[in-house]
Parts: structure tokens; sequence; C-alpha cells
């Protein structure tokens, strides 16, 4: 289970860095990540390699992990693409959403983000949500007005 936070638009502004074990685990970090807000760490730093990767996967979440991040700045030589997380006493608490070609594009969404977390509702309850990988229209042996993701029905 994972939090996001979602603009006006219904973009995601940010996510969680971090799969929950249950309902209240997942709550319970959305609102530490509230109520401190003011005590985030940002850190934006260029990924290495194309970008095409999930922010924040393969990312243990700590400090180690945050300096790794740095060091890519340094080294990433312009291959990659821009993106942020915010730390909180050395644990990741929140990344980008997907990655970004310019420095202050990615700037500009963490700042969205971080205007965004202290005033965005919470919603109750939970959404289920699939990633959308696969999606084709439906074909002639299908249920019409039916779209299939990864050859099942929806």
């Amino acid at each position: 289970m994972t939090w996001r936070l979602v603009g006006a638009n219904n973009h995601e502004l940010g996510r969680s860095p971090h799969m929950h074990s249950s309902l209240t685990a997942c709550c319970s970090a959305v609102q530490r990540l509230r109520t401190e807000a003011a005590r985030v760490s940002p850190l934006v730093v260029m990924s290495p390699g194309t970008g095409s990767g999930t922010p924040g996967t393969g990312s243990t979440g700590t400090a180690s992990a945050a300096a790794t991040a740095a060091t890519a700045t340094t080294a990433g030589g312009g291959a990659g693409a821009w993106t942020w997380q915010l730390t909180l006493d050395e644990h990741c608490v929140a990344v980008a959403v997907r990655t970004f070609r310019r420095q202050r594009e990615c700037r500009h969404s963490l700042q969205l983000f971080l205007s965004a977390v202290t005033e965005a509702q919470v919603a109750s309850g939970v959404t289920y949500t699939r990633r959308l990988r696969g999606l084709r229209l439906p074909g002639a042996g299908d249920a019409p007005g039916l779209a299939v993701r990864g050859g099942g029905l929806l």
C-alpha cells in the first residue's frame, strides 16, 4: 500500500518511496510528512542512464542512498535525467513521480509538492489503481466497450 499526492488537475505531484504493510502504517507516514514538512531535506539529483526508471526504486531510503544519488549528480555527465526526493531523519519520505529533462523543471515540481503537502486534503479509505502497461484496444473476441490490460479484461 502506498500514498500519492495529486494536484487539482489529478496529476501526481509526488508519492511514497516505500510500500507500507497496512493502511495504518501508510496513514502514519502521510501524517508524519505533513506535520514535519518544515524539517524535510530536499535532494535534487541527476540520475545516471536514460531516466527511464521509476524514481526511488532500488533506494534503501537512508542517507547513504542520498549520498549515492548526490554522487550521480557529478558522475552523470548529462547522460541522465533529473529527479528529486525528500528525506526526514535520514530516511526517504517522498519521491518525484517521474524524471525531468531540465533541473529547473525538477525544482519546480519539488516546489509544487512542498507547497501542496501541508495544504492537501487527506482522502479517506483506499483507492485501487493499476499500472497502464500493455493497454490495448479490445479485439474481436473481447467484450464490447472494455479495454484490455496485459491480456485480461479490466
